[in-house]
C-alpha cells in the first residue's frame, strides 16, 4: 500500500538533484526524453513529476524553450519552504479545515458558469479514474485549485498556492489509505454538485466533512505517513 508510484520517485529524485546542486537555479533541465532514459522510467512519469514541480514553483516550464530550475531549495533564513519542512500533515489538515470550507462556499456564490462546470468536470474525471483504480492526484489537485480560483478571493487563493508542497505530499499519502480514495471521490462529486447548484451552505458543510475525515485519519497516527 505504501509503495511509491513511479512519478513520485522521479519527483523525489529531481528535488534531490536541485537541493544537492546538481541543477542550479536558472539552469535548464535535460529534455524529458533524456531524463526518462537516465532514470529508466516512462516519459509520462517524468512529465507528471515535472508538472507537479512546476505547480509548486520549483521548476519553471516555458513552452517551446524547456524546463528551468526556479527555486534552488536552499535552506536560507526566511526561505518560503522553511516552515513547510517543519509542518506536519496534521497541521496542514487543521489549516485546510479553517480555509477550504469557506472557499467552497464562496465558489458556490461567485463561480461563473464555466468555472462551476470545470469543477464538476474535475470531480467526474477523478471519479472515473478512481473506479478504474488509476492514480488521480492530478485531478484531485485541479479540483481544489479550481475551487480556490472560483472563490474570486486572491488572498485565500495565494495562501493555498504558497503551501503547494505540503498539499501535494498530503494527497499523495492520504490516497494510499484504504478506502480513502473512494471517500474523497464521493465528497468531491457532492461538493462540485453543491457549487454548481449555487448552494454555499451545502458546499461548506461537505468540504468540512471531507477534511474532518482526513483529520481523523491523521490523528490516528502520523506513523502511516
Amino acid at each position: 500500500m505504501n509503495k511509491k508510484l513511479t512519478y513520485e520517485t522521479v519527483y523525489d529524485q529531481i528535488k534531490q538533484n536541485i537541493a544537492g546542486g546538481v541543477w542550479k537555479q536558472g539552469e535548464k533541465l535535460p529534455p524529458l526524453e533524456q531524463l526518462s532514459a537516465e532514470l529508466g522510467v516512462g516519459i509520462s512519469s517524468v512529465r507528471e513529476a515535472v508538472r507537479i514541480l512546476g505547480k509548486q514553483k520549483i521548476l519553471r516550464i516555458e513552452q517551446g524553450r524547456g524546463t528551468y530550475v526556479q527555486d534552488d531549495l536552499s535552506d536560507k533564513p526566511g526561505h518560503r519552504l522553511d516552515f513547510l519542512e517543519r509542518a506536519t500533515m496534521l497541521q496542514l489538515t487543521e489549516a485546510r479545515l479553517i480555509v477550504e470550507p469557506e472557499l467552497a462556499a464562496l465558489a458556490a456564490e461567485k463561480a461563473t458558469e464555466a468555472e462551476a462546470q470545470a469543477i464538476v468536470d474535475a470531480a467526474e474525471a477523478m471519479k472515473r479514474k478512481m473506479e478504474k483504480k488509476q492514480d488521480f492526484l492530478k485531478e484531485d489537485m485541479l479540483f481544489h485549485e479550481l475551487i480556490a480560483k472560483a472563490s474570486h478571493n486572491e488572498v485565500m487563493y495565494h495562501m493555498l498556492d504558497r503551501i503547494g508542497d505540503l498539499l501535494v505530499d498530503s494527497r499523495r499519502k492520504s490516497m494510499k489509505w484504504e478506502g480513502m480514495d473512494a471517500k474523497a471521490s464521493s465528497y468531491h462529486y457532492l461538493i462540485a454538485q453543491a457549487i454548481a447548484q449555487r448552494n454555499p451552505t451545502q458546499a461548506r458543510a461537505l468540504m468540512k466533512c471531507h477534511l474532518e475525515d482526513m483529520l481523523v485519519e491523521f490523528r490516528k497516527g502520523e506513523d502511516r505517513i
